[in-house]
């Protein structure tokens, strides 16, 4: 029976490029038993291909090489269980948040689909009066939220115009209000809103906004001085900001 593997046949046999066991022999983590007479190549034994097993397994893990180091220098059988129960923690987590990036992705893919669908349906230039049942949305702490939070723009959005001031929020959809805690959630009042589309970017959205209260001024509507905007085709969608297509919406008061 063959008692050594060379540097090649080990990688071969472990499907491991053989730069990557070198790479283990000069940093200690996985040395080889000896070296051939005659051409110094590496020779490992057949149990070295457990413990080179038992690397890669606990590269899976997510673990650094440094870690892993330590781990097979003091391993055990209570250590081995502390690390695998500290693992499946870790899994467990990591499965929480991607259910979290999971709903996320539902949700803009709702809102995009439902919205996609209106403007095909509809002249996105035309002025319309809609009717809203009440709305729902996680308020946003300023602009420094969007950028401090990696799924700030993975959910749809929403941004309100009021005095010169802005204001950000998650919008949450109807099919999916259950999800998130009362308590976190604000409401868009229901209602009767003057609606149009603006095609732009975001800093030309004033153009539309005034435009919009002046038409609603002419038809004899009084509305609301706070605009809410909904983010539908956006940086997340699309490179350009000459193609951005924001909802823009004015509460009828009267």
């Amino acid at each position: 029976m063959q008692r050594y593997v060379t540097a090649g046949e080990l990688s071969q046999l472990c499907n491991l490029h053989i730069q990557t066991l070198h790479y283990y022999d000069k940093i200690g983590l996985l040395k080889p038993s000896g070296r051939r007479a005659k051409d110094g190549a590496r020779l490992y034994t057949f149990d070295q291909v457990y413990k080179l097993t038992t690397i890669r397994y606990q590269q899976r893990l997510g673990k650094s090489l440094a870690q892993i180091a330590d781990y097979m220098a003091s391993r055990d059988v209570t250590t081995t269980l502390d690390d695998l129960n500290q693992q499946m923690e870790t899994v467990h987590q990591k499965m929480a948040e991607l259910k979290l990036v999971e709903k996320m992705l539902e949700e803009k893919i709702d809102f995009l689909q439902q919205k996609f669908s209106v403007i095909q349906e509809t002249d996105p230039s035309k002025v319309d009066v809609i009717g809203f049942p009440p709305r729902f949305y996680v308020a946003a702490e300023g602009e420094e939220f969007q950028f401090g939070n990696d799924y700030f723009y993975v959910y749809p959005t929403v941004v309100f115009h009021e005095a010169g001031k802005k204001s950000f929020g998650v919008y949450v959809s109807e099919t999916f209000k259950a999800e998130h805690p009362l308590a976190q959630l604000s409401q868009i009042p229901g209602g009767r809103y003057f609606c149009a589309y603006h095609k732009g970017s975001y800093e030309t959205i004033f153009t539309t906004i005034d435009a919009l209260k002046d038409l609603a001024k002419k038809r004899g509507y009084a509305v609301s001085e706070r605009s809410v905007c909904f983010n539908i085709i956006d940086q997340f969608v699309e490179p350009d900001t000459s193609n951005y297509l924001t909802e823009v919406q004015l509460q009828i008061l009267s």
